[in-house]
């Protein structure tokens, strides 16, 4: 039996590392981890990004469901919604909601647009004996300077009277105010006012033919 050659463990030679392995490994773990700091740093901004948002919103009023011209304004029909402030906003603050609630709507409320508070009066509307017209008026047709809510105005026909005589009166229509919006072109508006009941064909005939003016009386 031939002896078997034997020798402490240590003595025998051990593969070597190479180097550059070592320092590639190196390399990747300082890439991975780079990536997570960049990573945790574009999280920590987009959260204070958020908060600083969300921190700036305001709750406004926001109509829940429509409401028809007319209707007694309730809690059901609103609904607070949270936007950034702006001057171009004409809402409600959610604050004001008790003093909206039993208003009654001028005009037509649809639902999922802010309210406004102008497009609501206090009392019934419209008043018994009365009509709400809506009239599409162009710049000459109204005064430059703004129309505010219960106003009282005269709408003047400029339909030529049936005799043809120069000299005679153009009819008039005594109306108020109700709700204006500004049009897409500078000095046009549409403009709802009521008027007493058996006037509310008439105005709305000649505001159809573009046959109307509307004049500010003394005081307003």
């Amino acid at each position: 039996m031939t002896p078997t050659a034997t020798g402490d463990v240590s003595d025998r030679p051990t593969a070597a590392i190479p180097q550059r392995r070592v320092v590639r490994e190196r390399s990747v773990r300082r890439g991975r981890l780079g990536v997570a700091v960049a990573l945790m740093a574009v999280c920590a901004l987009g959260a204070v990004a958020l908060f600083g948002y969300v921190s700036r919103t305001q709750p406004y009023l926001a109509l829940a469901r429509d409401v028809p011209v007319g209707a007694q304004l309730t809690a059901a029909d609103l609904v607070t919604v949270h936007l950034n402030p702006s001057p171009g906003i004409a809402g409600v603050h959610h604050d004001q909601t008790q003093d909206m609630i039993g208003k009654y709507a001028a005009v037509a409320l649809l639902s999922g647009t802010l309210l406004n508070p102008g497009a609501l009066v206090d009392k019934p509307f419209p008043a018994p004996g009365e009509q709400v017209v809506g009239l599409s008026l162009k710049a000459g047709q109204m005064p430059s300077t703004p129309l505010r809510p219960g106003a009282t105005v005269l709408l003047v026909s400029t339909e030529e009277t049936a005799q043809g005589e120069p000299g005679a009166a153009a009819p008039t229509i005594r109306a108020v105010v109700v709700h204006v919006i500004a049009g897409p072109r500078d000095g046009a508006a549409t403009v709802s006012v009521a008027v007493r009941q058996s006037d509310g064909p008439v105005a709305a005939r000649l505001a159809a033919q573009g046959r109307l003016v509307l004049t500010l009386t003394a005081g307003e």
